[in-house]
């Protein structure tokens, strides 16, 4: 049975903007988004952790479909989120603000994007433009870390998704997640998720799940 966001066409954006919990949170509220996670990319050194990162770069990966939310509106969403003309070489490449491009068009799409925001802040964007080669995925404690600050709603939430992989990657967890840093609010949520094309049952689950959570 899945609790997801339904999609036909399903795309992928993988970002860097700073510390990756707060753009975990920011891009999991999105209406389109189907899941988010995040992780390590951009550079070269072998299965890298948080402690050990090596030239990587903090990032979040976000799923989406396409038909409710585009490319274009997502690198909007990230370049007004951050400053991205400031130089963030201040922690080596951890915190930088970079585009891991999946394909020709997102890198096309992304360099129009970039162009438009450069006019608009009359500066230069410091943004790194990369292909993505590989992801790798962050310790489970960074998963979703903002909400699991809230113990818990985090275990009423877990009598739904047992598994950690189940946890990171459902849709209302990506949602709760951006909820509790204040973006949107819970009858946005419940309003959104009539728009899953989800069964009746399944729908009815996630809502009383919603009643039952304490914060």
């Amino acid at each position: 049975m899945s609790y997801n966001l339904q999609a036909e066409n399903v795309e992928t954006a993988t970002l860097g903007m700073g510390c990756f919990w707060g753009p975990d949170s920011l891009f999991g509220s999105l209406p389109g988004v189907i899941h988010t996670k995040v992780g390590f990319t951009g550079g070269t050194t072998e299965n890298p952790t948080y402690r050990q990162m090596g030239d990587h770069t903090e990032t979040v990966q976000i799923t989406y479909d396409s038909d409710k939310i585009s490319y274009g509106e997502i690198l909007h969403t990230f370049w007004s989120n951050h400053n991205a003309v400031k130089d963030r070489f201040y922690k080596e490449r951890q915190y930088l603000s970079i585009l891991l491009h999946h394909n020709e068009e997102q890198e096309i799409v992304a360099r129009r994007v970039k162009k438009e925001w450069k006019e608009k802040l009359a500066a230069e964007i410091q943004t790194e433009f990369q292909p993505l080669h590989r992801f790798f995925q962050a310790e489970d404690h960074h998963q979703k870390y903002n909400l699991k600050r809230f113990k818990k709603a985090t275990t009423t939430i877990r009598e739904l998704f047992p598994k950690e992989s189940d946890f990171v990657n459902a849709t209302i967890v990506a949602r709760l997640n951006g909820f509790v840093k204040e973006h949107g609010k819970m009858e946005q949520i419940e309003e959104e998720i009539e728009t899953w094309h989800l069964s009746l049952d399944t729908k009815d689950e996630l809502l009383q799940l919603l009643n039952r959570i304490k914060w």
